[in-house]
């Protein structure tokens, strides 16, 4: 039995403080639509955010504050007292005001620490707090959380606050000053507040080519069939609409008859659920059958016959009709009369006939990879996707009228204030198209919901819990594992395995994924069409990456990392013993073994990457890694330049590359294929009987020069 504490235990106390009329947002910028007459007060005890928040994604429930499931007096006033502070307060230019879609997990986290309190010493009091307890508190969470050391800092941050905030606590703060006024940072065991490198792993190429593969075949070939399917249930949805009134069981019978004799003529069998467990209804195959477990379709029948649906549950003659034909002629999974269209690469049709879950499901597949391709082929962060608007594509011309840009409008929020800042992004045009593909899903729910909005929560409901779709993650991963399950084998998934286990995505992986290929495999080519070198093209072409989203920025952070990646490559490639090829070979092969003998085998002695790259750091700021040689840039003798740039240029011209002659090129066993290719299709060419002498003659002494060029890395003793 639970003790039951005091009345009078319960009671709330007041704040000496805050009026219970203060206005929680007081200090906040509001949306424009925000009901200011309706805004959070103190004294309420459930604080609602959104009216100050401005990304779409969070504008949900999760902004909701409900402070009465803190059952403490003492700990609820504290929590209140600690979001208010926190919220309007701004101690200093050191700190900034706390952003009310953050309010959420900072109540978490003081929570998380009150009730940490409250097992130690029987009672949540600051007076009982002291160095100690938040020492172990602090060795507690080391040992029970997961994450970075930037995550676990977080989690340190209401001991701070609780300090600063003191002021402004009725119940009071700390009276000492935590670990003596180090940063929490510090205490975590990291530098500071923002980290030198970007710890966001990078999706593999081979996974992020099938994704994007994938996702544009959802795209321009699916989503005929997704808006089809869609236009078909509209029509019959908008038939029952006109005509509710049930119908005479003889007219009844005289229709499912009919019905069931087009499905005899057309070879086809009685509707069934695609997915039986989502319906809800007990089997209707499931006695003596053939078809166990099978759960017919009786809604979209009754669509299809245009008969209320209680019309045949009340005339048992009528369904027991539907039940034989099922055995007779057997079930059609889905039902709907929308064709679906073959897959090229299978020969089959993509996937089975629709019904009305299954539709939706794959209206979320398809918006899903819409959001792909806009978040991977424009560098967008998914705050500035998701608080994209319709029409946010906009088209214009280059000064010559030659080219035509796309762009995207939308809102940066990253350091730009709670309102953020608007931005364009400049794209190419698979995201234009999925874009257009967005806005048609978003159109039909808007219509539903009086809403204007480009990002929707899609259900057979038409109902969401909020703007922008929160749980963007969980889709990607769940459109993975529906791809894997539909197409691959258990042996054989469609998305290759990453150490045994299928990749997991976040939105942070593709901006940095995006930068990183741009920066160092420019000329990658992923899903078969898109080349990086056409997007990097397309973002910074007029524009010199001003974009206020940073995103050159950051090209040019992972180009740094990943020439030293690069360097660190060739090096371990040195030590097996591969050969180089190319007028740098020589050179870059003497320079691996100095470093070799300056680093030197001896017993006990680890050489890590980091030594490595220190060592190979002048070779690494040079590195251009390019589709037919790595260029180890040097302007002085790089034969890609005239005299005119040749003290301008920081970066090579690869597209005037001599790889043979220039003193900058290195030939690596990486580019051996394309070079075999090559060779290959100048001797198709030569038996060609159409060559005059001279073409004869310039294609055979450019075959010679590049055998010449690759014989080092085909001689015995490569690998």
């Amino acid at each position: 039995m639970v003790k039951q504490r005091p009345a009078a235990a319960l009671a709330p106390l007041a704040s000496i403080y805050r009026n219970l009329d203060d206005i929680v947002l007081a200090s906040t910028p509001l949306r424009a639509d925000a009901d200011r007459d309706g805004l959070s007060r103190f004294g309420d005890d459930l604080w609602d955010m959104n009216p100050g928040v401005f990304q779409a994604r969070a504008y949900c429930k999760m902004n909701m504050l409900d402070f009465s499931t803190i059952g403490c007096p003492v700990e609820q006033l504290t929590a209140k007292e600690y979001i208010f502070a926190s919220l309007n307060v701004r101690a200093g230019d050191r700190y900034g005001r706390l952003r009310p879609s953050s309010a959420r997990n900072a109540l978490q986290q003081l929570q998380r620490f009150m009730g940490y309190v409250r097992e130690r010493h029987g009672r949540f009091d600051t007076a009982l707090i002291d160095q100690e307890t938040i020492d172990d508190y602090r060795v507690m969470l080391l040992a029970t959380t997961s994450g970075g050391r930037r995550s676990f800092a977080r989690y340190l941050k209401p001991i701070v606050e609780l300090r600063r905030f003191a002021a402004y606590l009725t119940c009071g703060g700390l009276a000492f000053t935590p670990w003596g006024g180090r940063t929490i940072y510090r205490v975590a065991g990291c530098n500071g507040p923002k980290p030198g490198e970007n710890r966001t792993p990078r999706i593999p190429e081979p996974v992020i080519g099938a994704l994007l593969h994938w996702s544009l075949k959802y795209i321009e070939l699916y989503s005929v069939d997704i808006f089809s399917a869609r236009a078909e249930l509209t029509t019959l949805q908008a038939k029952r609409a006109a005509r509710p009134h049930l119908r005479p069981r003889t007219d009844v019978l005289a229709r499912v008859n009919a019905w069931l004799d087009e499905r005899r003529r057309s070879g086809r069998g009685v509707p069934v659920w695609e997915n039986p467990n989502r319906t809800g209804v007990a089997p209707a195959l499931s006695r003596a059958t053939p078809l166990r477990g099978e759960v017919i379709n009786l809604r979209l029948i009754t669509f299809q016959i245009d008969v209320n649906m209680q019309s045949v549950q009340e005339n048992s003659k009528a369904y027991d009709l539907i039940r034989q034909a099922a055995i007779e002629l057997g079930v059609e999974r889905g039902g709907m009369d929308t064709p679906i269209s073959i897959d090229p690469d299978t020969g089959r049709p993509w996937r089975g006939r629709f019904d009305a879950h299954s539709l939706v499901e794959e209206e979320v597949n398809l918006q899903t990879a819409a959001y792909i391709l806009c978040a991977y082929l424009s560098g967008m962060r998914d705050g500035e996707v998701q608080a994209m608007r319709p029409g946010a594509v906009a088209r214009s011309c280059s000064a010559d009228g030659m080219i035509e840009r796309l762009a995207v409008r939308s809102t940066v929020f990253k350091d730009r204030g709670t309102r953020g800042e608007a931005a364009e992004w400049i794209t190419i045009a698979p995201v234009d198209r999925a874009v257009a593909i967005a806005e048609r899903l978003a159109a039909h729910h808007r219509r539903h919901r009086g809403e204007d909005e480009l990002w929707l929560v899609l259900n057979g409901h038409n109902e969401t819990s909020g703007h922008g779709i929160p749980h963007i993650v969980a889709q990607i991963n769940r459109l993975r594992a529906t791809i894997d399950q539909r197409y691959g084998k258990p042996d054989e998934p469609v998305f290759p395995l990453v150490e045994g286990h299928p990749w997991s995505f976040t939105t942070l992986q593709f901006r940095r994924t995006l930068a990183w290929y741009i920066a160092n495999r420019p000329f990658g080519v992923v899903a078969g069409k898109i080349q990086y070198k056409h997007a990097s093209v397309a973002m910074f072409d007029g524009y010199a990456g001003s974009s206020a989203s940073g995103f050159r920025q950051e090209v040019e952070r992972e180009r740094a990392l990943g020439q030293l990646d690069d360097i660190v490559e060739h090096y371990e490639a040195h030590l097996r013993s591969k050969r180089l090829a190319g007028p740098a070979a020589l050179r870059l092969t003497q320079e691996y073994d100095r470093v070799g003998r300056e680093l030197g085998p001896f017993p006990g002695r680890i050489v890590d990457k980091g030594r490595i790259k220190a060592m190979l750091a002048h070779l690494a700021r040079t590195l251009h890694v390019g589709h037919l040689t790595d260029c180890f840039f040097d302007p002085a003798t790089a034969l890609c330049l005239d005299k005119r740039n040749m003290g301008q240029r920081v970066d090579p011209l690869l597209s005037q590359c001599a790889p043979d002659r220039c003193p900058n090129s290195c030939v690596t066993m990486r580019h051996l294929p394309v070079w075999e290719a090559s060779i290959a299709e100048t001797d198709v060419l030569l038996r060609s009987k159409r060559l005059s002498c001279v073409q004869r003659e310039a294609l055979r002494r450019d075959n010679e020069l590049k055998r010449k060029l690759i014989a080092p890395l085909k001689s015995g003793d490569a690998e």
